[in-house]
């Protein structure tokens, strides 16, 4: 196999296969495109932002609405045969050196790095080996997103080969597997995905910020991730249907971080196998569910804070309810096996609610069906957690192991200390 050091750029509507070896570390416009796009309200900010991207297999084209910045290109079709190392160590070097001149004109906002990525209509497989070594300084203060394959709307992601995260990482780091901020992407892991690093800010395997769309994590699709910092590690928003039919097994190194996100709030730790995050509203989500296996382990010490927390599942919804937003329907048909270690009991449970909402915001949802161990539910909390829920177990197939089983809804779903004090809603049929 052929080894080069320089970035494959293609262009839109562009079909193109790499079967080289892509040792990306330079920095240099070869490898290197700028990336410029609005602020959000978040970043209060009136400028546009900019970051600097790194590359390893990418579609390019110049933006139409900015003549002089470039894009990702649409309607590209990505296959990698090869291998695409790419490493931020000196990305960040460079940034740094620029900021020591003190020049007023530099604003870089971000660094970002892309082994695959195109832009809408797209297709993106790795067939291959892409390996993201998160080498940078583990102290820097930049906002570093480090991304393995990434398209914009309406495009899907396949990964059948293996991808890997290393490295010492950073507080601002962000690990990105394989999906994008965008709608209608379909992504579909049936390879190997391991995330190996000591910090990042925020770990997401297969994902999607935008609407609809979907995350599947196929039968042969196996997830490993030992990891600081918070973890979910197939996330998405309203209306994205997230299945997993393969293996997630997520070890936390729970870690409580302050501060370091500016434009972000700061969270207890908390990791989950499957994520959903949304807000009130009339768009109708789609279901989660699970029919592989999903080991989440939490390790504590001093340095998680008192109120880190783990589950198979978690559902947070942002601002209030106005009784409009639909009923969410949830399945686990496989395993769900969370555990813990550390100086003190931990929050942990197969599915939490609102566990990071200190205020009454109950979302409504329907459990189709629930595989578990048998326990003595009575004297347990970890099946179902909550701070405010209106939960539907009236038709709920519940299973020990995969055999029918019963127990009193009420005693299958514990609401914290805290939430009962501020008289949070739970509602249970």
């Amino acid at each position: 196999m052929n080894t080069t050091n320089q970035a494959i750029f293609v262009g839109k509507g562009v079909y193109a296969v790499n079967e080289q070896h892509l040792d990306i570390t330079d920095p240099s416009e070869r490898n290197l495109f700028i990336y410029r796009y609005a602020a959000g309200a978040q970043f209060n900010i009136s400028r546009k932002l900019q970051n600097n991207v790194i590359c390893g297999f990418v579609a390019l084209t110049e933006d139409p609405n900015s003549p002089g910045d470039m894009m990702l290109a649409p309607n590209a079709t990505l296959v990698n045969k090869g291998v695409i190392d790419l490493h931020f160590k000196d990305l960040y070097a460079e940034h740094i050196r620029n900021m020591a001149k003190g020049d007023p004109d530099y604003h870089v906002d971000a660094l970002r790095g892309y082994a695959m990525a195109a832009g809408e209509n797209s297709v993106l497989v790795n067939d291959g080996v892409i390996n993201i070594y998160m080498d940078h300084d583990a102290d820097a203060e930049t906002t570093m997103y480090c991304c393995a394959m990434w398209a914009e709307a309406n495009s899907q992601l396949i990964n059948r080969g293996e991808i890997h995260f290393y490295g010492n990482g950073s507080w601002q780091s962000l690990v990105r597997g394989v999906g994008g901020v965008a709608n209608n992407l379909q992504v579909i892991n049936e390879g190997l995905i391991t995330v190996d690093v000591d910090r990042a800010f925020q770990t997401r395997i297969l994902h999607t910020a935008g609407m609809n769309g979907s995350l599947w994590n196929k039968k042969e699709g196996k997830i490993k991730i030992r990891v600081r910092g918070r973890v979910m590690t197939m996330g998405s928003v309203t209306g994205t249907h997230m299945m997993n039919d393969g293996e997630i097994d997520v070890t936390s190194i729970a870690t409580l971080i302050e501060g370091k996100i500016p434009y972000l709030f700061n969270f207890p730790p908390m990791a989950t196998g499957m994520y959903e995050h949304f807000r009130p509203g009339t768009m109708l989500p789609a279901p989660i569910v699970n029919r592989g296996k999903i080991k989440v382990h939490l390790v504590g010490s001093q340095e998680s804070g008192p109120e880190a927390i783990a589950f198979g599942f978690y559902y947070q919804m942002e601002n209030k309810d106005d009784g409009q937003t639909p009923t969410r329907y949830v399945s686990n048909e496989g395993t769900v096996e969370v555990t813990q270690e550390g100086p003190q009991k931990y929050i942990t449970a197969e599915l939490g609610i609102n566990m990071q909402l200190k205020t009454d915001n109950p979302v409504k949802m329907k459990v189709v069906a629930w595989n578990t161990r048998e326990r003595d539910f009575a004297n347990t909390k970890d099946l179902f957690a909550c701070h405010s829920a209106n939960l539907d177990l009236s038709d709920m197939r519940l299973t020990f192991d995969g055999k029918p089983a019963k127990a009193d809804p009420k005693t299958l779903v514990y609401q914290t200390e805290d939430a009962k004090q501020r008289g949070d809603t739970l509602t249970i049929v």
